[in-house]
């Protein structure tokens, strides 16, 4: 059973981060990506770099060369060219950070249901050491937003992320159809396949690295932190949580939201999406465990 790191003091991040193991994983003098989302403008509920400070610093104290990272979107806005997204970092209070080209990307092989091989951004899939930093939250396609879909979606280069949307068969122009070869695709996927696939682009973006987890529970907004604007939190604030099982750590999460909120507040908000899809298929490709110990700091 995997153990999961629970603290209700946000300020006790950096020693949960060293409680879980992830400090282990910190080799000197080695480049240390710390996944996170830096917010759409307009939109509040990301997590906000006050919040994650500790865990540079303490990467950085360990001898490690951390800096934040993610991709860009698919979807046109200030986050879809590097140079805006870099911008739109800076702005949020991110340093040091490093976006990476859409040239700038990798075919990293799977072997999966979905893919034989997934587009991740250059300096994911160049990483040996990986630390997703995540906001936990709810998303309308997968039921909640949390760390498999921070790695999943989110490290997927622009094509990666297009495929990830993307559905294809039994479209009945799919054999003449020229859309498919570029980004201006059909976004078809049902909430089902779409989980799947999220699933195996995490389980390319930590492949043959040393991965670590740290998930924030609060601002847990409805929706993405994509979108410009965010609603009221359907919970307080719970807590951080931190791991070396991505599947763990994400059961973890949405067991203490659903616990908070005397429900599952998830299928009560997203009627139509079975968030357990995403848990149940990454624990069957061997991303992780479901089956997880609650130490609390």
């Amino acid at each position: 059973m995997t153990t999961v790191l629970f603290s209700k003091d946000l300020t006790k991040v950096a020693e949960i981060f060293t409680a879980a193991g992830l400090d282990s994983l910190i080799k000197p003098g080695e480049e240390v990506p710390l996944k996170i989302h830096f917010g759409e403008p307009g939109n509040n509920a990301y997590l906000k770099p006050a919040r994650v400070q500790p865990i540079l610093e303490l990467i950085a104290k360990l001898g490690g060369k951390p800096f934040y990272t993610d991709c860009n979107t698919l979807y046109s806005g200030r986050r879809h060219l590097t140079k805006t997204h870099l911008d739109v970092a800076r702005e949020h209070g991110f340093s040091p950070v490093m976006i990476p080209e859409e040239e700038d990307q990798a075919a990293v092989p799977v072997n999966l249901k979905h893919f034989k091989s997934v587009h991740l951004g250059g300096t994911i899939a160049r990483a040996k050491t990986l630390i997703a930093l995540t906001h936990f939250k709810g998303h309308e396609v997968s039921g909640f937003g949390g760390v498999l879909k921070n790695l999943g979606m989110g490290c997927g280069s622009r094509l990666g992320k297009l495929r990830m949307h993307q559905e294809c068969k039994g479209c009945p122009e799919a054999k003449t159809c020229r859309k498919n070869q570029t980004l201006e695709a059909c976004w078809v996927g049902s909430p089902e396949i779409v989980q799947e696939k999220i699933v195996e682009y995490a389980y390319g973006a930590v492949k043959d690295k040393k991965a670590g987890y740290v998930t924030f529970i609060t601002d847990v907004s409805p929706a993405c932190d994509c979108y410009p604007k965010n609603d009221p939190p359907i919970v307080p604030d719970i807590g951080v949580l931190a791991s070396l099982d991505p599947v763990a750590i994400e059961q973890a999460a949405v067991d203490l939201v659903n616990k908070t909120a005397g429900k599952d507040i998830f299928r009560t908000i997203y009627p139509d999406v079975d968030w357990s899809i995403q848990l149940k298929y990454a624990e069957q490709i061997g991303l992780g465990s479901r089956k997880y110990e609650l130490v609390l700091k």
